[in-house]
């Protein structure tokens, strides 16, 4: 398939200061994987604050000044999972041609994410 394919991977956070380091090793990995496997060809980890009270927004940003396909989104004050959700898939809407979410926590595969742009790309 040689269309071009955008992802985004939405993470809402809410207080996730512990685990941050840990998912974006992990979700820096699939999309390099992704990337060199020409099953993408741009990909990017959307954090989405939800208003969180500990570092979580300090580490988001910091990890986007060093990690290239991370990037932020920082809600005025908390409103719960699912708006914070829907506020990373409307900026995915603008900025990609699919989308994904996982926990921070990570309590969902992240493997899956490639088996769902090979059914995307057609199992290629």
């Amino acid at each position: 398939m040689s269309e071009t394919m955008k992802l985004v991977i939405v993470v809402p956070c809410y207080n996730e200061e512990e685990v941050l380091a840990e998912t974006t090793r992990q979700l820096s990995s699939v999309v390099d994987e992704l990337l060199s496997d020409g099953k993408i060809d741009e990909g990017k980890i959307l954090y989405v604050d939800d208003g969180s009270r500990d570092r979580t927004w300090e580490l988001i940003r910091g990890f986007s000044e060093t990690h290239p396909s991370v990037t932020g989104l920082k809600l005025a004050h908390n409103v719960g999972h699912q708006q914070a959700l829907w506020a990373g898939l409307e900026w995915a809407a603008s900025h990609a041609d699919a989308a994904v979410s996982i926990d921070a926590d990570l309590q969902d595969d992240v493997r899956s994410i490639v088996g769902m742009v090979d059914a995307w790309r057609g199992g290629a």
